[in-house]
């Protein structure tokens, strides 16, 4: 797998990583949104803007260094991260043995957990971190301690409910991955079904999202239906 010009690559713990130009695009407009108002402190609204942008991509590094150490130590497999404008994903870098039946349901299922997982060890870190060493107290509070609770608070924010959010049902989250391992362990129509429970599941929480206007999470949740249902009629 090659980098394009414009991609960032670097190697983390052994694993080659590539960033491409959408996942800035993406963290900085979510970072607009996390840093409020500006409020006539343009140089506070700015930091926050960067540090939201640095909460998000290592929040989301360690979600998919979870999985890529499954890769390497569970199938044996090297791999490589790939954060994109919809997040990220570890992707083998050449074919591995994928077992079936009830332990290749267990093998398969953990490799999908292992990313929010990692993402809810990094979230216990940061709140221990935030509990002991940073004050709580308003008149203990510095521009610089702000900034500080800002992203640590953030990167706590998008560890835990990135991690539960990708644990629905929904295909191609890790949840839709769960789901297709178990659905397929009891029938082998599984596939099947949990296309169809991904479709309810993505169509029904968009209506929620677009109902307290979340338009991103409404947007992505349809596409991934959308996705759902073009796979689901190719199968047909």
């Amino acid at each position: 797998m090659q980098p394009h010009s414009h991609d960032i690559s670097f190697t983390l713990f052994g694993f080659p990583a590539i960033i491409q130009p959408f996942f800035w695009l993406i963290a900085a407009l979510l970072s607009f949104l996390f840093a409020g108002n500006i409020n006539n402190d343009m140089p506070i609204w700015i930091a926050k803007v960067f540090l939201g942008m640095l909460a998000i991509l290592i929040s989301i590094l360690v979600h998919e260094l979870g999985h890529a150490l499954v890769f390497r130590y569970v199938f044996r497999t090297p791999c490589a991260i790939v954060l994109h404008g919809f997040g990220g994903v570890a992707v083998p870098l050449h074919h591995y043995l994928r077992r079936y039946g009830f332990r290749g349901m267990l093998e398969n299922g953990f490799l999908s957990f292992a990313g929010p997982l990692a993402g809810f060890i990094l979230g216990f870190l940061t709140l221990v971190l935030m509990l002991t060493f940073l004050p709580t107290a308003p008149e203990d509070i510095s521009p610089v301690v702000m900034l500080l609770l800002h992203f640590i608070g953030l990167m706590l924010w998008i560890s835990v409910a990135w991690g539960i959010f990708n644990l629905l049902p929904i295909y191609p989250m890790d949840g839709g991955h769960i789901a297709r391992e178990i659905f397929h362990y009891f029938s082998p129509q599984g596939i099947k079904w949990s296309l169809l429970l991904s479709m309810f599941v993505a169509v029904m929480l968009a209506v929620i999202a677009l109902r307290f206007e979340q338009i991103y999470i409404a947007f992505l949740l349809a596409y991934f239906a959308y996705q759902n249902y073009r796979e689901l009629e190719v199968r047909k």
